[in-house]
């Protein structure tokens, strides 16, 4: 292996070390309905959330409590995921998931996603994407990112904002918690590992003056 090769493994080994030791918020709640309040019922204004590097999660309840915002005039949930420069989402799995009420759910619950802020309505033609999920259900993500035709367009959810619309119109009370996972975006420690690398360079010049 060349130096220069060497430095580089040497980069990357310890940016990964160094991600790997820091404080990644694992399993911090992003906003529970039991302490925060109910989340924004207003598909037009999402409840505003920042993740962080690692697990966030958000947990809710929807369906027939009281509230509105769903198409049937029952609660749905609206929130809008704000992503840092130099992160990105690439899971959302289902923590939780549990009914009552005296109803059933049946096949799910439905989760859509929009690109941006907010949505400008409560049709198909307003969101990117929808799945129906519920207790045993997979990374929802890819789901969420596929086409008409069944085609993935991206497998992550990069820096900016990112709409999402919870809902349960079945005769009953959805309690759920959601994860969203954040790590940092490849380019991102790519150019963490060549601005160390260059600096290393720089040291053992200096060192052989």
């Amino acid at each position: 292996m060349s130096p220069k090769s060497h430095l580089l493994l040497q980069a990357l080994i310890f940016l990964g070390l160094c991600w790997a030791a820091s404080p990644r918020g694992d399993g911090a709640v992003l906003w529970s309905e039991a302490s925060d309040g109910d989340l924004s019922g207003d598909f037009s204004a999402p409840q505003s959330l920042t993740v962080s590097l690692g697990e966030n999660i958000v947990a809710g309840r929807m369906g027939q409590t009281g509230d509105l915002g769903a198409t049937n005039g029952s609660d749905a949930d609206y929130l809008a995921l704000i992503v840092p420069d130099g992160l990105e989402v690439v899971a959302i799995t289902v923590e939780s998931y549990l009914f009552s009420g005296g109803g059933n759910p049946g096949g799910g619950s439905f989760l859509a996603y929009g690109e941006g802020a907010d949505f400008m309505g409560q049709g198909f033609g307003d969101i990117d994407g929808y799945v129906i999920f519920a207790a045993d259900a997979e990374n929802l993500l890819p789901g969420l990112r596929q086409d008409i035709f069944g085609e993935v367009s991206q497998t992550s959810l990069g820096a900016g904002e990112h709409a999402f619309w919870l809902q349960e119109t079945n005769p009953t009370v959805v309690e759920y918690s959601l994860a969203f996972e954040v790590v940092p975006e490849p380019t991102s420690l790519g150019l963490l590992a060549l601005a160390f690398w260059f600096g290393l360079g720089v040291r053992r010049r200096s060192w052989s003056i």
